[in-house]
């Protein structure tokens, strides 16, 4: 047994008619009548909104399942915390456990979950799939990896992406630079299309720029430069900071902060991006002043130009390439892109597991179509097309309410691809977990180089060595694990 978690039995069976198939109305076994209150934890960037009963807010869970869960749970009622930051929340859910209070479901990031099964927070959920009749095979792959390991089911595969690293412009300024979806594929193409966009004041400061993938880009657009089974991991998911392809993805960053006049000049132009996440007419990708920011990075972000007008009649025209941008241009690299976001966790002593589980499976399994309401990913395999159908009528919807013209994320090729894309990448974030040291290690290290104190292949000779010696901190603490 690799594990040194503890396997408790859990409060009560699930009734076998419940989770087969469909799910029905049937209760678990031993839960009382009355109101079913599952407590959830909520955080960066998860649904949330189970009791939001806000009219506009269409994207919530409550405007999405509410109707739905109703019939299926009549009693069911909700408590949700939500949380700005992973630490944090895995903080105050360690808190809970060891009190004995904890809550019945928890979003996470799918990299976090080997962390919560090393700290014994989270329970195993052998008791459940069984009798889902869910067969691995059912989700997309990165996501599977992610729920199932060390012989055993962890999570509930809840939200895919399925990819994210498309990336998100403006016509009316790309246009201007001679490239559009079918030029921009490769890292050159980037950097090229980067250096026209390019634009500075008499001292030199930055006042346009092209594409800028973020210091923390390591484990979204840096595997790109890396093939499978390379980068920040090997396949065994053992550190490999030194792996030449992240010496080369150093040295890009480098070259593109070289260009914007260094990174000190970089980092103050950027601070004044109010970042058009959140509606603002001045940020810079809505006004030209960067023609790919950091925040434009995957599909799910374009909601806000279908519920935003950004100070112009009919709001603005988006596109979004299709795919992320790689070291040769070819789709064949998005195979090692991360293709998943969040899943489920049922702690340590949860009182409502068995319930827990089964509005989980109705929600994201039997029901994970509708997701594409809210631009976040189904994790099955099978309700991809329908899923991608929920898409174009969520944001159709939002259009109608925000009185915007026309439905054109229903004709952009790197939505339709996603179904696609999201069965053909086989990456996932990694289960090792050192990972959250890992990328703090990365951050520092990026900003060390890009600041000129180190090269890249000494930063991250560096990072690997404290990486390795933080794993043998872990083992030591927690005992070896087997992913």
């Amino acid at each position: 047994m690799p594990f040194s978690v503890p396997f408790r039995a859990l409060a009560c069976l699930l009734a076998l008619g419940l989770l087969a198939g469909s799910v029905g109305t049937a209760r678990p076994a031993g839960m009382a009548s009355g109101a079913d209150t599952l407590s959830v934890y909520t955080c960066c960037g998860s649904l949330t909104g189970f009791n939001d009963l806000a009219p506009n807010d269409l994207t919530s869970m409550h405007a999405l399942y509410a109707t739905r869960l109703a019939g299926l749970f009549p009693h069911l009622a909700w408590k949700e915390t939500a949380f700005t930051d992973q630490a944090t929340m895995e903080n105050l859910l360690a808190s809970a456990v060891k009190a004995g209070d904890p809550p019945d479901l928890v979003f996470v990031q799918g990299g976090e979950i080997g962390t919560l099964v090393l700290r014994g927070l989270v329970q195993p959920l052998a008791l459940y799939y069984p009798s889902a009749h869910v067969h691995a095979a059912a989700f997309l792959p990165g996501m599977r990896r992610w729920a199932r390991f060390g012989g055993h089911w962890w999570a509930i595969p809840a939200v895919s992406g399925p990819l994210g690293g498309q990336e998100i412009y403006l016509p009316k300024y790309m246009s201007q630079l001679g490239y559009d979806n079918r030029s921009l594929r490769s890292f050159a193409d980037y950097y090229n299309m980067s250096r026209k966009a390019a634009q500075f004041d008499g001292k030199g400061n930055p006042t346009h720029i092209g594409y800028w993938p973020g210091v923390d880009s390591w484990e979204t657009t840096g595997t790109l430069m890396c093939p499978v089974g390379h980068g920040l991991y090997n396949a065994a998911d053992q550190p490999t900071a030194t792996d030449p392809c992240n010496v080369q993805y150093l040295q890009y960053l480098a070259k593109l902060a070289k260009l914007y006049g260094g990174y000190p000049k970089l980092s103050r132009f950027l601070a004044g991006d109010p970042d058009f996440l959140n509606g603002s007419a001045r940020s810079y990708v809505v006004t030209g002043k960067a023609a790919i920011t950091a925040s434009g990075g995957a599909y799910w972000n374009l909601q806000p130009f279908d519920q935003h007008h950004f100070g112009a009649p009919g709001g603005l025209t988006y596109q979004l390439t299709p795919l992320p941008p790689t070291p040769d241009g070819t789709a064949a690299n998005a195979a090692n892109y991360p293709s998943t976001m969040q899943e489920i966790v049922i702690p340590v002593g949860a009182r409502q597991s068995a319930l827990a589980f089964a509005v989980s499976k109705a929600i994201f399994w039997d029901n994970s179509a509708l997701l594409g309401g809210s631009l976040s990913g189904s994790p099955m395999v099978g309700n991809q097309q329908q899923w991608l159908q929920q898409v174009a009528a969520g944001e159709s919807a939002l259009r109608r309410l925000a009185d915007l013209p026309g439905n054109p994320i229903a004709a952009l090729a790197g939505v339709k691809m996603q179904p696609r894309l999201g069965l053909e990448s086989k990456a996932s974030n990694p289960i090792n977990p050192v990972d959250s040291f890992y990328q703090q290690q990365l951050l520092l290290a990026t900003r060390s180089v890009l600041e000129g104190r180190e090269s890249p292949k000494a930063a991250l000779a560096a990072v690997q060595g404290k990486v390795l010696s933080e794993e043998q901190r872990l083992r030591r603490t927690y005992g070896a694990w087997n992913w």
